[in-house]
């Protein structure tokens, strides 16, 4: 437990209303992790001075720090023990300004990405990302773990929407690099470390976001591919034709998509052309009209050269909505099937259909009860895996050695867009470079010497 006269010490800095303890937090939902609030003890400072006076007391002091965005993580990043504090950055959530002549935002870490997307929307201007949880995940927390979504073939992960980064760092100083501009070579880009590193290096407080314009008439179509060769070549030619404008691509397995389906619906999706691959398609047209043409025109073709074997274009908002409503609750697959693991791999294009194949043996392999689902990002191959058990959880190492298969030697990585956290650690040591990871343990050491910041997650 963390000693009284330090925890009066961190209401000094925040004020009553800043310190949650373990009667409160069981007002707080946990998030994706049942452990995240273990810790027993929240800390919610209200400006980067405060994060500032925390971080110094708790290195000082020898405590261990947890940072806290919206916990959607799946990695287990969030995941706190006792003698640690939860350090919440939910209370420093102002969007500062949105330029629509520079196309930026300036915010502070805690607001969500759902709220920045609308403040940006008054401008005609969208964040260049998305994911479901849009409405509780935090930019702060997005930009920690180097979140995805489904335009990062087009308009790139965080690394890419982000020009400039504040990070309170573990000793209580206050690094700031808040550029808005695309070119600003200033010698060594550190940003980047604070990027996809989960908290352990120091804390973002506030970000300079780069925007793009908003989609304006768009065409989504439901379509069914027979092999993921044919998704991959009809991905290619929506990328290359003129007439139109590709902004996302989603895949399916044709077992994920059956089960969402059915217990999503509408009845006439459920009833759709049987198929082993499933694409959400949308695109932007220069009118709705065009976009509507130019899709159908474009998937016309498609099936005429057995790319497609048939395709369903939205007519209406709902439509649309029931196409997406597929992708977008996964959960449909745990609900299902609760006796499964998650994992969250990348696989380069050219080797996807081959993945694919070795990933449906290896799972016929695991036993008669034993179910693969697959579905994600086609443009950039980062599929979402669950394996899962009808009569119970599968044994854990050979589901892992089904889904890691050759994913080194294909060129691709076991961890795409949801971080290491603690869930993937033993990957991480197993497979990356050993040289890499040195360096990643000598500049947590340079920079935590004493180790607060999130310790034990991603490099230990």
């Amino acid at each position: 437990m963390i000693a009284d006269h330090l925890v009066t010490a961190l209401e000094t800095i925040t004020g009553p209303a800043g310190i949650k303890t373990s009667e409160a937090l069981r007002a707080i939902h946990p998030g994706s992790d049942p452990h995240n609030l273990d810790a027993g003890l929240m800390v919610l400072p209200k400006n980067v001075e405060q994060v500032s006076a925390i971080v110094k007391l708790c290195n000082d002091n020898r405590i261990a720090i947890v940072p806290h965005g919206g916990r959607t993580g799946l990695a287990g990043g969030a995941v706190s023990r006792k003698d640690e504090i939860i350090l919440s950055l939910a209370a420093l959530n102002r969007i500062e300004s949105v330029e629509a002549a520079a196309e930026t935002a300036i915010v502070e870490c805690g607001v969500t990405l759902q709220a920045l997307q609308e403040e940006a929307a008054k401008v005609n201007l969208t964040t260049g990302i998305d994911i479901p949880s849009r409405g509780s995940a935090t930019i702060g927390g997005m930009i920690s773990t180097n979140a995805g979504g489904m335009e990062a073939f087009r308009l790139g992960v965080m690394r890419q929407r982000v020009l400039g980064l504040e990070v309170v760092l573990p000793d209580g100083s206050i690094m700031s690099d808040l550029a808005e501009v695309t070119k600003s070579n200033e010698g060594y880009d550190l940003k980047q470390l604070f990027i996809g590193a989960e908290g352990t290096l120091g804390i973002v407080t506030r970000a300079v976001i780069r925007l793009t314009p908003a989609d304006t008439f768009t065409a989504t179509a439901l379509v069914a591919c027979p092999s993921a060769i044919a998704a991959v070549s009809l991905f290619q030619a929506l990328r290359h034709d003129r007439s139109l404008r590709l902004l996302r691509t989603e895949i399916m397995g044709e077992r994920y998509f059956r089960v969402a389906v059915e217990a999503l619906g509408p009845a006439s999706l459920a009833a759709f052309t049987e198929a082993p691959i499933y694409l959400i398609v949308e695109t932007e047209g220069l009118d709705q009209q065009g976009a509507q043409s130019a899709l159908e025109n474009a998937l016309g073709a498609a099936i005429e050269n057995e790319l497609v074997l048939d395709a369903i274009i939205a007519q209406s908002g709902k439509e649309r909505n029931d196409i997406w409503n597929i992708r977008e609750d996964s959960n449909v697959i745990t609900r299902a099937y609760p006796n499964g693991y998650w994992f969250d791999i990348s696989v380069p294009l050219q080797h996807l259909d081959a993945y694919i194949r070795q990933f449906d043996g290896g799972v016929a392999s695991l036993g008669a009860d034993v179910r693969g689902f697959a579905f994600g990002h086609l443009g950039d191959g980062n599929l979402h895996i669950c394996v899962a058990g009808e009569n119970g959880n599968p044994d854990k190492d050979a589901v892992k050695a089904v889904v890691y298969a050759n994913i080194r030697q294909m060129g691709g990585s076991f961890s795409a867009e949801h971080g290491i956290g603690l869930e993937k650690m033993p990957e991480l040591h197993a497979l990356v470079d050993p040289v890499k990871l040195a360096l990643m343990r000598t500049i947590k050491r340079t920079i935590d010497p004493n180790n607060i910041m999130n310790p034990g997650k991603v490099v230990s």
